[in-house]
C-alpha cells in the first residue's frame, strides 16, 4: 500500500506547486494590464522598462536645424506611448502624429506628408511635455513600422509674448525622397519582451 501511495503524493505535490506558479503568473499579467490602462498609475512609460525593452528616442528638430527637444517612443502589451518633450526654451503649440505602416503615412500627390490628416492631433497652450497613447494594433508587438511626429513649437519672451514659431519633426529620414518638403519619419519596432 505504501508503494501505491507514494506516486499519488508526488502527483498531488506537483499539482499544488504548479497551481501556485500559475496563480503568480496570472497576478503578474494582471499587474501589467493595469499599468497599460490610460489614467492608471504607470500608464505612461517613456523610458527604459523593467522588461528589457528600451525606448526609441530621437531629436525633435524645429526649422530644419534646431534641436527643440525629443520624441520618445515605447510600448507595453496594450499601447504605444509617444512623448513629445521640448527643451532650449521651446514649448508645444500643436502636435500631429502618425503611427503605423510606413506606406500609409498621409501624403499629397507629390508625396509630401499632410500632418493635419494624421490620426492624432492636439493643440496645446505652451506645454513642455505631451504623451499620445496609441493602441498596440498600430504596430503590433514584434512588428516594425513608422512614426511621423510633427509639431508646432514656439518660444516666448520674458513677458509671455511669442518671439519665435517653428514647425518640427521627430528626426529620421525624409518622407518624400524625391525632394519635397522636409517632413520626416523614423522606424519603430514594438517590443515583445513583455
Amino acid at each position: 500500500m505504501k508503494k501505491n501511495l507514494m506516486p499519488i503524493l508526488l502527483l498531488a505535490a506537483g499539482m499544488f506547486m504548479y497551481s501556485c506558479k500559475k496563480t503568480d503568473a496570472v497576478k503578474s499579467i494582471g499587474e501589467t494590464a493595469a499599468q497599460g490602462v490610460p489614467g492608471s498609475i504607470g500608464a505612461r512609460d517613456t523610458g527604459d522598462r523593467d522588461d528589457g525593452c528600451e525606448a526609441t528616442v530621437v531629436n525633435l528638430i524645429a526649422g530644419q536645424t534646431i534641436n527643440a527637444g525629443s520624441v520618445s517612443v515605447s510600448n507595453d502589451a496594450y499601447y504605444i506611448y509617444v512623448t513629445y518633450s521640448t527643451s532650449n526654451g521651446y514649448t508645444l503649440k500643436e502636435t500631429h502624429l502618425y503611427v503605423g505602416d510606413c506606406a500609409l503615412i498621409p501624403t499629397n500627390k507629390p508625396g509630401n506628408p499632410i500632418p493635419g490628416q494624421f490620426p492624432y492631433n492636439a493643440t496645446h497652450n505652451n506645454i513642455s511635455t505631451y504623451t499620445v497613447t496609441v493602441p498596440i494594433s498600430a504596430i503590433p508587438a514584434g512588428a516594425c513600422g513608422c512614426i511621423a511626429a510633427h509639431s508646432v513649437v514656439q518660444k516666448l519672451g520674458t513677458s509671455g509674448q511669442v518671439v519665435e514659431t517653428q514647425t518640427g519633426w521627430g528626426q529620421g529620414t525624409l518622407i518624400n525622397l524625391s525632394g519635397g518638403n522636409w517632413g520626416m519619419k523614423f522606424d519603430y519596432c514594438s517590443c515583445i519582451g513583455l
